[in-house]
């Protein structure tokens, strides 16, 4: 059982940090559906989160899951600081993003970017600037704006070799030939 679970991890971590919502729940389904958090291992609440991520951009109940990620966070990374607490931030954010948010958004990009600042979690970087676009767009910026962001964005995760976040960051920039 702790393979699974083991499984689930990354499975779930990759697919979050690719923006695959889909096979993260699913992955987060079996390990719900084999009843593993029962092993309590010590990687059930990345786990938690990373369900919590993949229930909100898939449409179950945003608000609620943002909610539930930002008490496990609070409850098993913040102390003492484990690895991720900047990740997971923006994964929250992601998550009020998407429950229609955009001011707990913000507040969830603040504690990443401290975090990230605190605790020397620079591989999220990519992934906030990212989510830092999507907040400008949430929020009505102009097009120009958005796109600039997301340059950005594409630009500091390619530099980086942070090639998942680079990819997700293109989603937000128009085709070729297409509107700014």
């Amino acid at each position: 059982p702790y393979a699974d679970s083991v499984w689930v991890y990354y499975t779930t971590m990759i697919a979050s940090r690719a923006g695959d919502a889909e096979t993260a729940r699913r992955a987060g389904e079996r390990w719900v559906a084999a009843g593993l958090a029962r092993l309590s291992a010590h990687i059930d609440h990345y786990i938690r989160q990373f369900w919590c991520w993949a229930r909100a951009l898939t449409g179950d109940d945003p608000a609620g899951a943002a909610a539930e990620a930002e008490e496990l966070l609070a409850a098993h990374l913040l102390d003492p600081p484990q690895w991720g607490i900047a990740y997971h931030y923006a994964l929250i954010a992601e998550m009020w993003l998407a429950a229609g948010s955009p001011d707990r958004a913000d507040a969830a990009l603040g504690r990443a970017d401290q975090a990230m600042w605190d605790y020397g979690q620079r591989y999220a970087e990519g992934l906030l600037l990212l989510l830092k676009a999507r907040l400008l767009q949430a929020r009505g910026a102009p097009p120009t704006t958005v796109r600039a962001a997301a340059e950005h964005a594409h630009t500091q995760s390619t530099a980086y070799e942070a090639h998942l976040f680079a990819r997700r960051a293109e989603d937000l920039l128009p085709a070729p030939g297409g509107d700014a």
